[in-house]
């Protein structure tokens, strides 16, 4: 397990708001674990776990994957 360091958050940061997704609903832990993990918690917010196995851009990258095909409401809904 590892740290999520502040460009990486960052960068996490700037897909989401390219996506449209309010920062409010937003949650990134600081502790990376195994291959990562994007859920919906029950107050609605998105919690965003980065991979401690794979590549930070390689993981990015997927993360784009997966928010868009969760449909979220975005700042505009």
């Amino acid at each position: 397990m590892g740290a999520v360091r502040s460009e990486q958050i960052l960068k996490i940061l700037e897909l989401t708001d390219s996506l449209n997704l309010h920062r409010e609903s937003i949650l990134i832990p600081l502790s990376t674990e195994g291959e990562g993990s994007v859920t919906i918690l029950d107050d609605q917010r998105v919690r965003i776990v980065v991979s401690s196995n794979k590549p930070f851009e390689l993981w990015l990258a997927e993360l784009r994957s997966q928010l868009v095909k969760m449909n979220l409401p975005t700042t505009h809904d």
